[in-house]
């Protein structure tokens, strides 16, 4: 058996419970875009490049919902970049490839440490909400039965 730092913890939340309400790129730049809202909410917006095209395209904050309003035709199957619209950093995770095709992942940075992994192939609905700080989660879980500060 490996020996592990972490452990993983699996929590099961009704679909589309949560949203994000704090998304950064890695330098801290935010990435919410209240002019450009997804079903009342703002977006999660990043610059996107797809061969020549680039534009933006915004994300729907809820957890688990593959909303998006796009600048850009994107094919099923095929992979897009994403960047932070305020720096230009890459939100590519060149060392996280996706566990259902393969592809790239990206992630945007949550508050306390976590953040939101996605997989950059176009339809592919692969994505995961890693958490750090597990005794504070627990304590927040508990105590108030959310987890806004988390997001």
């Amino acid at each position: 058996m490996k020996n592990k730092e972490k452990e993983i913890l699996e929590i099961e939340i009704p679909s589309k419970g949560i949203r994000v309400k704090h998304a950064s790129c890695p330098n801290g730049h935010s990435l919410m875009d209240p002019e450009h809202k997804i079903d009342g909410y703002p977006s999660v917006t990043v610059k996107a490049r797809y061969k020549d095209m680039k534009g933006e395209i915004h994300l729907d904050p809820v957890y688990g919902s593959f909303k998006t309003v796009s600048e850009i035709d994107v094919p099923d199957g095929e992979e897009v970049e994403f960047f932070c619209p305020t720096c230009g950093v890459s939100l590519t995770f060149d060392d996280v490839k996706c566990e259902e095709c393969g592809s790239h992942m990206f992630g945007v940075y949550l508050p306390r440490g976590g953040r939101i992994e996605a997989c950059l192939r176009n339809g592919c609905q692969f994505h995961n909400l890693k958490m750090v700080d597990g005794k504070e989660l627990l304590a927040k879980l508990d105590e108030y039965h959310t987890l806004d500060t988390f997001l």
